[in-house]
């Protein structure tokens, strides 16, 4: 069984535990999901016909990753919100302690010596001993300031411990979000022609492959798409996607914008920075 079989079944695992907590009245919360876990429990939880009683929050609207709270029923009758939305405020009040164990965000900033980059907050935090899945996204800020995601437990000894990243000496607090606060994600605009929506295409055009060279790439799992990995060089895109392709970044297919005069597609993108 490979790596990823295992972490799918782990995660229905963990998703059953949930539900079975939900149903003897209690709300259930799996800390931080990634993308591709997110969309493995909604199929989960739809298949089981729960959906509706699941809700996505990561500390802020779109967070990449997210715990995934799951409420009683008697709470979901009573109660209307849409997945990895802000908590409209009854939703809020009943969550409160939920809420504030499950998802806090530290505030980390640099003495200005040098510029920080996500993989510096990353790589510092992880040197103390923290596994990734234990964190939601770590958003930068500015050149000296980020804000990471985590549950209270974690917060604290962030802030008891984390004292340098990279060469720099930082302070951490637990801060509450205002209108300042970033997703800190960074992009950068792509233009071109594609001969068709097929994804060997698209991925030939956002990476500077030739056509033989993209169809390799997706043939041996090095593309994902929506954060799965597809093997189908001949999958038809429909923007906007996500399409990530190992060695090259993650990109966001915004959309095909009619013809050339060749009949070739004009494609718009972004790549993260």
């Amino acid at each position: 069984m490979s790596g990823r079989e295992n972490s799918r079944d782990l995660l229905e695992s963990r998703l059953g535990d949930a539900l079975s907590k939900a149903e003897r009245g209690s709300v259930a919360c799996i800390p931080f999901l990634t993308p591709l876990e997110k969309k493995q429990a909604e199929r989960v939880l739809r298949a089981r016909g729960a959906w509706e009683q699941a809700w996505l929050w990561g500390g802020y609207p779109n967070a990449e990753r997210a715990c995934l709270f799951l409420m009683p029923e008697y709470l979901t009758a009573m109660l209307t919100f849409s997945p990895n939305e802000c908590p409209p405020s009854e939703v809020e009040a009943l969550l409160e302690e939920e809420l504030s164990e499950a998802v806090c965000a530290v505030r980390i900033k640099g003495s200005g010596y040098r510029t920080l980059g996500h993989r510096d907050y990353l790589g510092s935090v992880l040197g103390l001993g923290l596994e990734r899945d234990a964190l939601g996204d770590i958003a930068v800020q500015n050149e000296h300031e980020a804000v990471v995601f985590c549950p209270r437990t974690i917060a604290a000894f962030l802030c008891q411990s984390l004292d340098k990243v990279a060469s720099d000496t930082v302070k951490c607090r637990v801060w509450t979000l205002d209108e300042s606060f970033t997703d800190g994600r960074r992009y950068q605009p792509l233009s071109d022609t594609v001969a068709s929506p097929r994804l060997d295409c698209v991925v030939a055009a956002l990476t500077n492959l030739s056509r033989d060279e993209a169809q390799t790439a997706v043939r041996t799992g090095l593309v994902e798409v929506e954060f799965e990995p597809v093997e189908r060089v001949d999958l038809t895109l429909e923007p906007p996607v996500t399409i990530s392709v190992r060695g090259f970044g993650r990109f966001i297919l915004r959309s095909f914008d009619g013809e050339t005069r060749k009949g070739r597609l004009r494609m718009r993108a972004d790549k993260l920075i």
